[in-house]
């Protein structure tokens, strides 16, 4: 009881130096505490955007991705499949009549080229757990009236002369003309006719068609009309038509634990329970306030949107999600994929599982964890690669400083208690007792450090995280498929830009474990007894007589 006593009037009568050596070994055991709780936590929200297929319950996503860089190098059937497969043809005489209001979508997969659903039947179960297909597209939405064009063409209003030359009557001719004349006049006198009326008009016409010559009774000429061009500009037609780009995924609806989307990354409403509906991305949702319930409208169809949903497979996003089987139907493309979703039987063997499959989709791009987190970029990885660079060199750093100061802090002390050590020795104490005593007393700062540190990191860590830090990444979005060319012609250059990576942000949550709480302390108590066995050692080599000699 006489140690113990003496110890706590030791430390309870130099409460400054106590103070000073405790709060500087709980800094060092909070700063430990702190870098190292958020490496952990960096780690983990790295982890989660680096290895993308993982969140959606995969390890390897299979495609059949051309380079837009590379078509012109495709031999003429794929660069012709790919041109048939993304050709748009708008035929307005097909869409109603002119004046009527259209509505019309385009489905374009891009270079994400389809193949049959039937592919998924090579698949080797001792390699594949689990596998889901999808279908991912960009629309081109077109929407307006049709336009009228009318052109109006006036002719007629010409004046054509024709010149003929006819020969004379002759004296005979002429006598029988007159005779026929003098013959119809008498006529129409016996019968008491005035010679103006119809019927003295009648006779006499008749008298003198039968006496005049046939060369005067018909006449035929031909002639030849001019050609001439009718031509008027009717110049550029005004529409209303506008045209909309966005993408559109089927989801495998048969399987909830692995697919484009799952259920468990819905933020508001619910995943699919039924055919047509729809879940919208969040993102898209907000820029054109789509809300749970509200309709849609695809190639004719009229869609509920029964979700909203923050996807985690960063480098094959879509904007509005299906049930795949009714993208199929809506597209014209029954039974045809462009995405395979496969998890494989164990983490070891998903290099080998890579391997197999790129050997059986001959042609086809094998992605898998290590693929996609070379796509990534962004300060969420920069902060996570930073720390882990310097975590090592840090922790050395403080450690050491704390361990000099705390050291140096012990031994002045033990030099202002000469006397007293002196005094000791002088009683009967053995160097052992003395040693034994220091380092005690140092056990006793190293523990009152410990949990300074503890409240010190706890405190720091709730401080960091009601500050929201956010970090972000962009994963280039390899398997676009092509859509960025569709989206600069329907969307403009922005959209394009926006889209050419995917933009994910993370929310720093920094996490400690007990195992990091009792790593900091150690380093206090460890701190402690190193610098409490120098002063110790050095304590234990003074002459009690030289001790009392010297006045604290």
């Amino acid at each position: 009881m006489f140690y113990i006593r003496y110890l706590w009037a030791e430390l309870t009568r130099r409460s400054g130096k106590t103070l000073m050596i405790s709060l500087g070994l709980g800094m060092a055991s909070a700063v430990i505490i702190v870098i190292i709780s958020i490496s952990q936590s960096l780690s983990t929200a790295q982890d989660t955007v680096l290895n993308p297929l993982q969140n959606v319950g995969t390890d390897i996503m299979v495609s059949r991705s051309l380079d837009p860089e590379t078509i012109q190098t495709l031999d003429d059937s794929a660069r012709e499949e790919m041109l048939q497969d993304n050709r748009i043809t708008t035929d307005l005489a097909k869409l109603g009549n002119p004046g009527e209001a259209f509505s019309t979508d385009n489905f374009l997969p891009g270079t994400l080229l389809t193949f049959d659903q039937g592919e998924m039947d090579k698949l080797d179960s001792s390699l594949v757990a689990n596998s889901a297909a999808g279908l991912v597209m960009n629309v081109a939405h077109q929407e307006g009236t049709i336009p009228q064009v009318t052109a109006e063409f006036e002719t007629g209003g010409e004046t054509f002369q024709v010149n003929t030359d006819i020969a004379a009557m002759t004296s005979a001719e002429q006598a029988a003309v007159d005779a026929a004349r003098n013959a119809a006049m008498t006529k129409i006198q016996s019968q008491g006719l005035d010679p103006q009326s119809a019927a003295a008009r009648k006779i006499m016409e008749e008298a003198m068609n039968a006496a005049m010559p046939e060369r005067f009774k018909r006449q035929t000429t031909e002639f030849v009309a001019p050609k001439r061009i009718f031509r008027q500009e009717v110049g550029p037609i005004t529409t209303d038509i506008s045209t909309e780009g966005y993408t559109v995924a089927g989801v495998d609806t048969t399987k909830t634990d692995i697919g484009l989307i799952l259920p468990g990354e819905i933020t508001s409403g619910t995943y699919f329970t039924g055919a047509d509906q729809a879940v919208v991305n969040t993102s898209y949702a907000d820029k054109n306030n789509i809300a749970v319930g509200d309709k849609l409208t695809l190639a004719g169809k009229e869609l509920t949107v029964v979700g909203l949903v923050q996807p985690k497979l960063y480098s094959q996003t879509a904007d509005v999600y299906l049930p795949l089987k009714d993208l199929q139907t809506l597209s014209g493309r029954e039974n045809r994929i462009n995405v395979m979703l496969i998890k494989s039987t164990s983490a070891d063997a998903v290099d080998e599982t890579s391997t197999a499959l790129e050997s059986v989709f001959a042609g086809a791009e094998v992605t898998d964890a290590q693929d996609t987190a070379k796509e990534v970029t962004g300060s969420l990885v920069n902060a996570a690669n930073l720390t882990n660079k310097f975590i090592g060199i840090t922790s050395v750093i403080v450690i050491a400083a704390a361990f000099v100061i705390v050291s140096l802090l012990t031994i002045l002390s033990v030099n202002k208690r000469v006397r007293e050590i002196g005094t000791l020795k002088a009683v009967g104490w053995s160097n052992t007792k003395i040693v034994r005593q220091i380092i005690s007393e140092n056990v006793v700062l190293g523990i009152l450090g410990a949990l300074i540190g503890i409240g010190l990191a706890v405190g720091a860590i709730l401080i960091l995280n009601r500050a929201d830090i956010t970090l972000s990444a962009t994963v280039a979005n390899s398997t676009d498929g092509g859509f960025g060319f569709a989206r600069r012609i329907f969307s403009g250059s922005e959209a394009a830009s926006e889209q050419s990576g995917v933009a994910t942000s993370v929310t720093l949550n920094i996490a400690y474990s007990y195992l990091v709480l009792l790593m900091g302390s150690a380093v206090a108590l460890l701190g402690a007894m190193v610098s409490g066995t120098f002063a110790a050692l050095k304590a234990s080599k003074m002459k009690p007589q030289e001790a009392l000699r010297n006045l604290e």
